[in-house]
């Protein structure tokens, strides 16, 4: 998207400055459909997976156990901070564009 403008200089064809546009505006989409789609995997990876594993199997003690909560949920938690990076992202980039 940064080149789109490059290129509509260089080639001047309008209908290719505009198709970069649409093409970089579903590649942001795709991007946040991601992350929703594996936000709840990873949250579910940490609390509904590793957590009971770790209970179950003894491979932690009991005081031993909050600081495992805590470390997987700032695991969990650095998921939800990328998607928001990424709607940042897009938010930028319609701020750039005008929409």
């Amino acid at each position: 998207m940064l080149l789109a403008p490059f290129v509509f200089i260089v080639v001047r064809v309008p209908g290719l400055f505009l198709l970069q546009l649409v093409v970089g505006i579903l590649l942001l989409t795709v991007r946040i459909i991601v992350h929703l789609v594996t936000l709840p995997v990873e949250f579910d990876a940490s609390f509904g997976k590793a957590l009971p594993v770790l209970t179950r199997g003894g491979y932690l003690s009991s005081s031993d156990m909050p600081a495992a909560r805590d470390v997987l949920r700032a695991a969990a938690w650095t998921y939800v901070a990328s998607a928001l990076a990424t709607l940042l992202d897009v938010a930028r980039w319609f701020r750039v564009l005008r929409f």
